[in-house]
Formats: structure tokens, sequence, C-alpha cells
């Protein structure tokens, strides 16, 4: 299966980076706890800022938790270390998707409600994986099939799965995220030799997005407008730079001058992901308002918080972000505006850059971020 952005293994290696230059702070911090074992990855977030991933138990399992207001809960149901559990994504009811597998059992996509966990088939292969749920409860993940390929899969009619892609006798592909119209966003195989796109697809018609020069790209989240952020190679596929579709174009959004992943978008368009600097280690960004800038110079430096990873965005602008200080201990977070305003009512507009070295209007910048993105 081609490179994914999996990148928790690699960022909880990574000692903490030097911190950026420091405006005013505009981020608050706050750990969300773990399940007693020692790693975690928080993986997405809804409007209520309630987030979702998963934990280690003491046990050397992982369970998929909910955290909310303060306190973080396993999903998993039955015995924490009988099986393994994850949480990929939540909707704004509070319905989450992801995978559970049975004692030395298959893994199967998975939908949590209430303390009820409804399995999810495959498309005739052993394996699926959920990764990103609508408003209306529409699934999308990635699923073996009989014949030994991975696919993406949309949920239809009674919970079956309808498989996306690929095109012309491609090999592969993968579905990420649903937003509320039921339109669907991964990566395909166009023609058998390697050649991923990002795609939005919806009532069975598939657009192929373009690339950014290389000849992989992928789509990692989709907001109800129709808004993709995700990756591709730029020409050489030797360097993948975060993206931006929007109003038909794929924009290159900025990095740190290594690889950058972008993983979460908003209604409104902001974005965030994580990218590689030219120190070698991992950086959080946001991108709003056509500026790219590091999460760490958004956030009270005393904290001693360096943040790694940013997976998903809210409309309040909550972020879902996994960090380390200084003593190299990792905890996924919750990072929310200081000022808690509402929803920026011209979120395209691009602030004075004047704004930014005052460190006064990083303020009004952040009335940009009022948003979230449909999945994952």
């Amino acid at each position: 299966m081609p490179r994914q952005l999996r990148l928790l293994s690699v960022l909880l290696a990574i000692s903490a980076a030097p911190l950026a230059a420091h405006a005013a702070p505009v981020y608050s911090v706050a750990s969300i706890a773990g399940l007693g074992g020692t790693a975690s990855q928080v993986n997405g977030l809804n409007n209520a800022g309630t987030a979702v991933g998963y934990a280690y138990t003491p046990g050397n399992h992982t369970n998929a938790y909910v955290a909310a207001s303060g306190t973080t809960t396993s999903l998993h149901p039955g015995n924490a270390n009988s099986s393994n559990s994850k949480a990929a994504g939540i909707n704004e009811s509070g319905t989450v998707v992801g995978e559970i597998s049975s004692a030395n059992g298959p893994t199967r996509a998975a939908v949590f409600t209430n303390g009820n966990v409804q399995v999810l088939g495959t498309l005739g292969g052993t394996n699926s994986y959920g990764n990103g749920i609508n408003a209306s409860g529409q699934v999308v993940g990635l699923s073996d099939t009989a014949s030994g390929f991975q696919r993406g899969f949309v949920t239809g009619a009674n919970g079956s799965l309808i498989e996306i892609g690929p095109l012309n006798g491609g090999w592969g592909s993968d579905a990420n995220a649903i937003n509320d119209a039921g339109a669907v966003t991964g990566y395909v195989d166009i023609n058998g030799s390697g050649d991923y796109r990002a795609y939005i697809y919806s009532n069975g018609n598939m657009r192929i997005l373009d690339t950014l020069g290389g000849n992989y790209a992928q789509g990692y989240a989709i907001n109800n407008a129709g808004m993709v952020a995700g990756y591709s190679y730029l020409a050489g596929d030797a360097v993948a730079h975060a993206f931006l579709y929007t109003n038909g174009l794929v924009k290159d959004i900025g990095g740190f001058g290594g690889d950058t992943y972008a993983t979460g978008i908003n209604a409104a368009g902001s974005v965030v992901g994580s990218g590689m600097g030219s120190d070698n280690l991992f950086h959080a960004f946001l991108y709003s308002g056509g500026l790219f800038q590091d999460l760490n110079s958004l956030i009270d430096p005393s904290l001693g918080w360096t943040i790694k990873l940013a997976n998903d965005i809210n409309d309040k602008g909550q972020i879902a972000a996994r960090g380390c200080q200084t003593n190299g201990q990792c905890s996924d977070l919750l990072l929310s505006l200081i000022d808690n305003g509402t929803p920026d009512p011209d979120p395209n507009a691009v602030p004075e850059p004047e704004a930014f070295t005052a460190g006064v209007a990083g303020l009004a910048l952040m009335g940009l971020l009022r948003r979230r993105r449909a999945k994952r």
C-alpha cells in the first residue's frame, strides 16, 4: 500500500523542537488524559470540543476514547485488554467511527454510539477500517477485497459497503473523509503504475484533483463547501506539500522546508497539519486567511509545550493536537482560542502583515478560525 499519513510512531520518537519566536499567545493548551498506558493519538474533533482517538492501556492494548469536559472515557466494549479498538472521527451528534478487533481475529470498521458498537463488514476481504463519518451517519474507510487489494468505501443503504475506485486498472484506493452532503475524499490509483490522485467522489461520480506536479496526492479532509485539504508530491516526487483545494484549484499552502501534510479543515477553510522543518523535526501548522503559521508561535512558550501534530480543527477554532514537553513527556492536546470569539464573517480576508509584527492582531487572525472539517 502506498505511503500514508501514519505519523504517531515517528512523532513519539522525536524530541521537542525549539520554539519559534512568539507574539502574544492566541491558544490555550489543555492536556487530554490517557488511559494509563504509554502512548495515544487524538484523531478527530467536533464543534462541541469533543475529541476522539485511541490510547494504550497498561496492558498494552489500544482503546478508542472520547474526551469531553476534561474527562477521557474508553469506548472499548468489555475487557480493556481483551482486544484493540481505535476512534478516527466524530460527528456533531457524538457518534464515533473507527475500528475494533477481536482477540486474534480480524479488524473491522466500527461505529460507537451510546455504549453500543456496530461492526461493519468488508469488501470481501478480511479487514476493514473506519476513517470518517458525517451528520447522517454515513461512514467512509478502507477495506480488504477478496482479491487481496485494499479499496476505499462509503456506506450505502442498510450499512452496505460501496467500493470507491480505482480507475483504469489501478490497484488501490482509500476514503478518508466525508462531508454532510455525502462527498468523499481520499486517494485513488489512476492507472496501475503507482500514480495516485486525490479525488472528490459524489453520487457515483469521481472528480480527480490536480497535483502539485508529482505523481502522488491524497485528500485527507473535506468540508461542507467541498474544500479539500491534503498533500501532494511536487515535481520529481521527492518532496510533499500540503494543499488546499478550493474553487477548482489546488493550492500549495506552504511549509517549513521539508514534507508537509494537511490533515484537517473546518467550515471556512482553515487548515491544520504537520510538516518537517529544516531542523529535521516535526512542527504543527495552521493555515488561515492566506497565512501559514507554526502553531508553536501561537501558544505561550512558558507552558513548555512543543506542538508536533495537528489533526483536526472545528468551527470554533479549537484544534486537536499532540505535543511534547521539554522533559520528553508527550500528550494529546486540545488547543482553544483564548478570545473564544464567534465565526468571522470574512474568513478569506488576508490580515495586514503589520498586525503580526505588532503581535496585536494575531487575535484578529484567530477570529478567522471558527470552522470544522466533516471527517476523520
